[in-house]
């Protein structure tokens, strides 16, 4: 029989909530690198001493599923007994923590009267993990040592004491040893703040009342997954997919194939049929992988629910080992998260061959960027980097989000223009939505963003993330696809380029050369013809559709739609040219 009443238990799993949330506030106010406390490039958690979640704070969903097993894989490394009251622990190999290097994990042991009772970490992009290419993303790599710095569960501070050897060997091979280790120090204070919030409630109930709490909670939490899962058809459903290349081999895409399968209670996601582990740094670990499939079901089935470990039980997640979803030592990853996204989108497309009315159509793909100046003799070194925003897929129900981060990056704030400006030597010169018309449907796809720059100063690079243009993503139920991403440097000059796919180290950029990132639609839901008139004219009111486009897209009367636009506008004003 159970010790803990319901309405303590509810009291301490909020209260872990709060924590967690916390550690987050902590990270996001300490913080240097904007990419952290502005786009809020990080997951947080914390969990029981057997490295099973409990509660998480609000980060990228990606992250927050890959940290439990990383615990739980430092448990076997380091061993359960030999934890340390003040142990900091430092980890990032891809097969642990199911991204890439740059990600890095750092996590603490909280003790109470002597005894192991919890675990607290974070992951956050470092600004430089001493790779190929700063900050990460390589488009070449064809070796996980290339990528930079590989940490294996090693510990910064043993029993509370810095291992300065080791902070010594870190600063020295990163290019932006002040930014890594501010954010590194961000990284501890927010581990802290976390384990000292656990503590208080072991102080107030006593350590074995909380565990069990929490225990009770995942009991219930699995109840009600495995009630949702019932509840959708039995079956088997199937999707594919490919990336365009995988940065080495350019003639080559790499197809993506899952299989979902409904029994009962149980979902199990197999991934045999996706191509072999690829030569370039598009692979994707087999953790990661399953952390992506445990954030696909619980939004689609239990979206407000504080997520613990009984979400994740009712779910199987299997592949072939050494594929592109099931990549292991020493594959290159640093190009990971355009697999995450194909991940995410295919278990969603399979999905809605069995609950449509759950499942919106895809975003665009991952977009991303750097531009970098790392040789003091040119100036000041820095590094700006940021996820790009696009447009969100269309739902069953309503049109796409417009101007949102990518999915697997749960909707990450971008650097706002202010920031960007006070810190880097460029000039933010437009920002708005991109209107191009893919995405179209029913309900049409989110539009992208235009987002321009002017270079202020000498010797800065520029490198891309881009995905998905040869081989976009989808539409669902008849939609349109979501378009491409493009880069446009220096529009409307004799030195014009085009860029379509990912580059590195281009450049150097000077005083006055622009730069035009533009990110592709999402997928629209529906066809085209079944579009509602007073969506359209919205759209040629909003300036982001022509009536030319309108009439060709859609099929609509122009005259049906002018009598719209003027009931839009009042009597006598049509509000288009």
């Amino acid at each position: 029989m159970t010790r803990v009443d319901p309405i303590t238990r509810q009291v301490i799993r909020n209260a872990l909530r709060a924590a967690a949330g916390e550690m987050q506030a902590s990270l996001v106010k300490t913080a240097h690198n904007p990419l952290l406390y502005e786009v809020q490039d990080f997951g947080m958690v914390l969990t029981n001493r057997f490295g099973e979640l409990i509660a998480e704070g609000s980060g990228l969903p990606g992250f927050l599923a890959c940290l439990p097993p990383t615990i739980k894989s430092g448990r076997s490394v380091i061993g359960a007994e030999n934890f340390r009251d003040g142990d900091v622990v430092l980890t990032n190999e891809p097969d642990d923590t199911g991204t890439h290097i740059s990600d890095t994990v750092l996590y603490t042991p909280v003790f109470y009267r002597g005894e192991l009772v919890a675990f607290a970490a974070v992951m956050a992009h470092w600004a430089d993990i001493g790779g190929i290419t700063p900050s990460g993303w390589c488009p070449y790599s064809t070796s996980l040592h290339q990528e930079g710095m590989i940490f294996s569960h090693n510990k910064l501070f043993d029993g509370g004491d810095l291992n300065r050897e080791l902070l010594r060997f870190i600063l020295r091979n990163v290019r932006f040893p002040g930014l890594v280790e501010g954010d590194l120090n961000a990284k501890i204070a927010c581990c802290r703040t976390g384990a000292a919030r656990y503590l208080a409630l072991c102080e107030r109930y006593g350590a074995e009342l909380v565990e069990e709490a929490m225990l009770e909670a995942f009991a219930l939490a699995e109840r009600r997954m495995r009630a949702e899962i019932r509840a959708i058809p039995d079956g088997t459903y199937r999707a594919e997919g490919a990336l365009d290349h995988d940065g080495v081999v350019l003639e080559r895409p790499r197809s993506v194939a899952v299989a979902v399968t409904v029994e009962g209670e149980e979902l199990t996601v197999d991934w045999n049929g996706t191509s072999e582990v690829a030569k370039g740094p598009v692979n994707h670990p087999l953790v990661g992988t399953a952390a992506l499939c445990a954030t696909v079901l619980k939004s689609l089935t239990t979206p407000d629910d504080a997520t613990n470990e009984g979400h994740l039980r009712p779910l199987v997640v299997k592949a072939p080992p050494d594929t592109l979803v099931s990549a292991r030592y020493p594959a290159p990853c640093d190009s990971y998260g355009y697999a995450a996204e194909l991940i995410i989108h295919l278990v969603i497309k399979a999905l809605a061959q069995a609950v449509p009315e759950r499942c919106p159509a895809a975003t665009y793909q991952m977009a991303a960027f750097n531009l970098v100046r790392d040789d003091p003799r040119f100036g000041r070194p820095f590094i700006y980097g940021e996820p790009l925003d696009g447009g969100g897929g269309a739902f069953p129900h309503d049109d796409g989000p417009s101007g949102i981060m990518f999915l697997g990056n749960g909707d990450a704030p971008n650097t706002p223009v202010e920031i960007v400006e006070a810190r880097y030597p460029v000039l933010v010169t437009r920002y708005t939505f991109n209107p191009e018309h893919r995405g179209v449907g029913r309900f049409r796809g989110g539009y992208g963003v235009i987002r321009d720059y002017r270079i202020l100063e000498d010797h800065i690079y520029l490198q891309t993330s881009t995905e998905n243009n040869r081989h976009p993503m989808w539409g669902l139920e008849g939609g349109g696809d979501a378009g491409e991403t493009v880069v446009v440097i220096n529009e409307g000059t004799p030195r014009q380029v085009t860029l379509d796919d990912r580059v590195t180290d281009f450049g150097p950029f000077g005083p006055g050369d622009t730069i035009s990132f533009r990110t592709a639609n999402g997928g629209g839901w529906g066809s085209p013809e079944d579009r509602d008139i007073a969506k359209i004219a919205q759209d040629v009111r909003n300036g982001l559709l022509t009536v030319e486009a309108a009439h060709r897209l859609y099929r609509v009367d122009r005259g049906e739609l002018e009598r719209e636009l003027e009931r839009l506008h009042g009597p006598g004003r049509k509000g288009f040219s």
